[in-house]
Order: C-alpha cells, then structure tokens, then sequence
C-alpha cells in the first residue's frame, strides 16, 4: 500500500508542474501583450504628434529655430522656410497668441529692412489675424506648397544690390476642392544673407481645379 501510495503521489505530481508551468507562462504571454500594446499606442501617439502641418512640435521648432546661426543658404531656401512658417499659421486654428507672436517674428526676420519699415509688427499681425480669421471660416487649408529651384532663380542686379526673382505656388484644401495661388517673389542680398524685398500674387497664372483633383 505504501509502494502504491508514492506511485500515486509521483502520478499527480506531472500535472500540477504542468498547470504551474501554463500559469507562469499565461502570465508571462499576458505581460508580452500588454507591453506590444503600450508601445504600439505610444508609437501612434507619438506620430500624431509628430507628423501633419500645424502640429505643435512643428510649430515649436519654427519658433524656437535660431535663425542667426542657421539662416537659409538660397532664395529658394529663405522661401521654403517662409512656406513651412505660412502652413503653421494659416493651419493651426487657435495656435495662440504666443506661438503666433514667435511665428510672426520669425517670418520678419526674412523680410529685407525696407519692407520691416514698410509693415510694423503690429500692422502686420492685425492684417495676419484678418487673413487667418478668413482661412479658418472657410475651413481652407495649405496643403502644400512649391518654389522654384536654384536653377530657375533669376538673378538681377539693381541700384548695386544683387537681387533674386523666383516664384511660390501654394496649394489649398476649401471644402474638398482644391486651388493653386501663385506668388512672385523679389529677394535682395543684404549682409550676405537673401531677404525677401517684395512679392505679389500672380493673377494670370491663379488655377483652379472644380473637381478637386490634386
């Protein structure tokens, strides 16, 4: 009886490890899958933050960019930063007096010292605000925008000053239909460094697209 006993204990003893060894691993696979799932949301998170115009990080860059050390090269470039300065303005509905302070300030620091004196800052922001107001309405939004290449500035030379000639096509979402705006754009050289002198919007060259074509 004893001998049969031990044998019985030696049977049951398997199935417990067993069922053990399955707890400790449903524990382990749990563990597993609440961390996939934290780190997947966290990634999610962290592109909505990241990612789209007018996103806050974008906008902190754009004020917080220290453009005494890292001023644009190009005409081109100095007009790519004004598009990326354009987007998180006109986007960002309810960015904020702070930001859209900083923004604006930023976007002046391109501008040449005739057209500063031109536009006060106060001016400049009250004529900002009516456009915005305007954007936000109408539910319109910059999608994208493009600028002429190096190779397709053109170069002149005027009262002594080196300036540069090259055009800005922005791209816009009203209400599912799409329309391009064209801008000229006239940059002169002052200390080594290209500011935007003047610009006008291109009525001939304005396009629509009824169909929302993009």
């Amino acid at each position: 009886m004893h001998m049969q006993r031990k044998q019985i204990r030696q049977e049951k003893n398997p199935a417990k490890k067993m069922a053990r060894n399955m707890s400790v691993f449903a524990f382990i696979t749990c563990l597993i899958v609440i961390g996939i799932i934290f780190v997947f949301y966290q990634h999610k998170n962290g592109k909505k933050t990241d990612n789209g115009s007018g996103s806050v990080p974008e906008v902190q860059r754009l004020a917080e960019k220290d453009l005494e050390l890292g001023y644009p090269g190009t005409p081109s470039e100095v007009l790519k930063l004004l598009g990326r300065i354009n987007q998180c303005i006109y986007n960002s509905e309810g960015l904020g007096d702070e930001y859209l302070d900083k923004l604006l300030k930023q976007m002046r620091m391109l501008y040449s010292t005739s057209l500063l004196e031109q536009n006060s800052f106060e001016e400049h922001k009250e004529n900002l605000l009516a456009e915005t107001e305007e954007f936000y309405s109408k539910k319109r939004k910059i999608v994208n925008y493009t600028v002429d290449k190096s190779s397709e500035t053109e170069y002149k030379t005027i009262d002594g000053k080196s300036c540069a000639y090259l055009q800005m096509a922005f791209f816009m979402n009203e209400k599912g239909n799409y329309s391009k705006s064209y801008q000229d754009y006239v940059l002169v050289n002052e200390d080594n460094k290209w500011k935007i002198l003047a610009f006008k919007k291109n009525e001939q060259e304005e396009q629509e697209n009824p169909e929302g074509d993009s």
